[in-house]
């Protein structure tokens, strides 16, 4: 997931960071969710368990080659590790499963989240961002035109039965070779949960996963575009 755009004569990286699904309930029953169980009901294959899974009265964490899961008790966490078209097929048929082999907890709601970055060749988020967002016609950026200045922005909208929220900013990422800047997008879906079936509703809003998707990425694809 590469690419690279221009409206100023920026040029950039595009970078997939990920997803991640998030579910919340009043309270999970980690007891039940435990090895034996998980292999049992087809969430995760036999053998498939990884170095750094804990069953415990206070946490579960499930690493595997396909997913990693990490259950508290009030919070289900969903990450997949698959190939970027595989994405929604394991989320539906791993978490999908276990959601509907749980459908007495009382949820209460869930996200699903996409991530991408935008890293200027040039390093420099300061112009990238003011590109995007300065408006030279209100006070408040006017207090931060410099030359050191970085903004960015939350937006949020109805999409498909969800609020998406979108929330975009400056950041340092910092690894061995150094430090590099880039633009973060965080897509947060979210939709409340309640009675009759929020089990059933869970199901069916997986399945919208490459849709939502596929929103979150036409919307960085305009931003790119404009640079």
């Amino acid at each position: 997931m590469g690419g690279a755009g221009k409206r100023e004569g920026i040029a950039m990286t595009k970078t997939y960071e990920g997803s991640v699904a998030v579910i919340v309930a009043h309270r999970f029953n980690l007891t039940a969710a435990n090895q034996y169980w998980l292999v049992k009901e087809g969430i995760v294959d036999e053998g498939d368990f990884a170095e750094g899974t804990i069953f415990s009265d206070g946490v579960v964490q499930a690493r595997t080659s396909k997913f990693h899961m990490l259950i508290l008790p009030d919070q289900l966490q969903f990450v997949p590790i698959v190939d970027y078209a595989s994405e929604q097929e394991i989320v539906t048929g791993r978490l999908g499963k276990l959601v509907g082999k749980l459908p007495h907890v009382p949820y209460k709601g869930m996200g699903i989240n996409f991530g991408w970055h935008l890293a200027p060749d040039d390093g420099d988020t300061s112009r990238m961002t003011k590109s995007l967002f300065y408006n030279p016609d209100r006070s408040l950026f006017r207090s931060f035109n410099t030359n050191d200045a970085r903004f960015g922005a939350y937006l949020s909208k109805d999409f498909n039965g969800f609020r998406l929220k979108l929330d975009v900013k400056p950041i340092v990422m910092h690894n061995e070779g150094g430090s590099s800047h880039r633009v973060r997008m965080g897509f947060n879906f979210h939709c409340d949960l309640g009675p009759p079936n929020p089990a059933d509703e869970i199901q069916s809003r997986l399945v919208a996963w490459n849709e939502l998707r596929t929103e979150a990425e036409r919307i960085v694809a305009d931003v790119e575009s404009e640079m």
